[in-house]
């Protein structure tokens, strides 16, 4: 604890050890999640500040940004606490402008859920944060320009960054089932690249991209067995996880008709399984699916805003095999002979043996919990602009869930808020309802936050 209080210390004073060619800003944001069921304390690592440094000179700048993650139990401050999010270079020549470094790029038109938005990966534990909060920076070189009313951007990203989940957190509301001594193949060809071309209307914005990479998030690519660990008593499985090679054809909009705002954002995917051996059996799979985002926004005179969306993940198309060796096809002839009690325990696995089902691996985070949800949202500015309260309500459209959202903002003094958000969420008896799983998550977060 004596650790954490002195790196809050040194955050807190790095403001006055600016220089005139510098540029330093940041903010501090203690913050505690209580579980509404039993008022615990859900132990999830959260941000405790951040610092940005600037430094400008003639048409380059330097930016930075680093964040302290910590928890509240049993925090330890070391040098994984401390993640560089961004460093990059800026130049900014006649034509437009040129990003070389760590980076987090954001595409899309849509609030919070953007199906075009697929260079960054992702970060779940931050999952519920909106923009540039949840995602991470990956090297890269993005070129922009512009020509006439077009603005034309390239991105290309030499190394492959996948998202990052909390796998063996109890406390994080979502079971990812990885099996143990699960081996990950990573791409061979890791470079990935996307371009985009927007074009400003008199009333709005119209975006066309592409970007060809693979999936952020692992999928299963197939199995090998072991008869000795069998037969010692342990897992004989292995499993074998990837991540697909994936295009992405990518369109939004965004329109500004007197107080309304009408955003859509479309994103149609086309991904399969690279070519990898496997000891014993592999899977594969060739499959399209769209992502849409429809969102309607109107701002009333009085500080009052709505927000209506439609997230919708639908497959297809799904082309999927499973391949076996012969040594899976001699195991599987052998337990035809009920005379060989030996192999008597693989029986139950084969038989239960068979594909998986296909699950998206990019796009919109929201299709870890559902295909189609339609989510409302009002904001409120009160008390000379003191005060905002938001509220927001989420309802699955295809199984019983639901996710109700109430936050405040209260600003004590220039710079320094207190911040509440309540979440609650119902989930039905479904298997595999992920809102069910969501109960137990249901929460309120009380925190600071300070901004220098």
């Amino acid at each position: 604890m004596k650790k954490l209080i002195s790196a809050i210390i040194i955050m807190a004073l790095i403001p006055l050890a600016t220089y005139a060619q510098f540029n330093i800003s940041g903010d501090l944001t203690p913050s505690g999640m209580l579980r509404i069921s039993d008022a615990s304390l859900i132990d999830l690592p959260f941000r405790l500040g951040n610092i940005s440094l600037d430094y400008a000179y003639g048409d380059f700048e330097l930016k930075t940004v680093t964040a302290l993650e910590t928890r509240w139990k049993d925090p330890e401050i070391d040098e994984d606490m401390f993640k560089l999010r961004e460093a990059y270079l800026l130049w900014y020549p006649a034509f437009g402008e040129v990003k070389l470094g760590k980076m987090i790029h954001a595409w899309g038109a849509a609030d919070a859920n953007n199906p075009t938005d697929n260079l960054s990966p992702y970060d779940y534990y931050y999952m519920f944060l909106a923009g540039t909060d949840r995602k991470l920076g990956s090297m890269s070189l993005a070129v922009k320009t512009y020509v006439s009313d077009f603005q034309i951007e390239v991105v290309a990203l030499p190394e492959f960054e996948a998202n990052r989940f909390p796998l063996n957190e109890p406390d994080f509301p979502i079971s990812i089932p990885i099996p143990e001594g699960a081996q990950y193949f990573y791409p061979e060809n890791e470079f990935e690249f996307g371009g985009r071309v927007q074009y400003a209307m008199g009333i709005g914005d119209l975006s066309a991209s592409y970007f060809k990479g693979h999936d952020r998030s692992f999928s299963p690519a197939g199995l090998e067995i072991d008869l000795t660990a069998l037969m010692s008593g342990g897992s004989p499985f292995t499993s074998h996880l990837t991540y697909r090679e994936t295009d992405v054809i990518g369109l939004d909009a965004v329109l500004f008709p007197g107080n309304w705002t009408l955003r859509g954002e479309f994103g149609y995917f086309r991904t399969q399984t690279p070519d990898i051996e496997y000891a014993m059996s592999k899977f594969t799979y060739d499959a399209d699916y769209l992502q849409s985002v429809i969102q309607v926004e109107y701002a009333f005179a009085n500080t009052v805003q709505l927000m209506g969306q439609l997230i919708s993940n639908k497959t297809q198309g799904v082309e999927s095999t499973m391949e076996k060796d012969d040594y899976f096809q001699s195991l599987e002839f052998m337990l035809q002979d009920t005379s060989n009690h030996m192999l008597d325990p693989l029986r139950v696995p084969f038989s239960q043996m068979g594909l998986p089902e296909f699950s998206a691996g990019m796009g919109t985070p929201f299709a870890l919990i559902a295909d189609q949800v339609v989510i409302l949202s009002s904001m409120v500015t009160l008390l000379d602009n003191s005060l905002d309260l938001n509220g927001m309500f989420m309802i699955n459209l295809e199984e019983t869930g639901y996710m109700a959202n109430i936050g405040s903002t209260y600003s004590i003094v220039e710079g320094l808020n207190l911040e509440t958000t309540l979440s609650y969420f119902i989930g039905g008896d479904e298997e595999g309802n992920r809102f069910k799983q969501l109960e137990d998550f249901s929460n309120v977060n009380l925190g600071l936050s300070y901004s220098f």
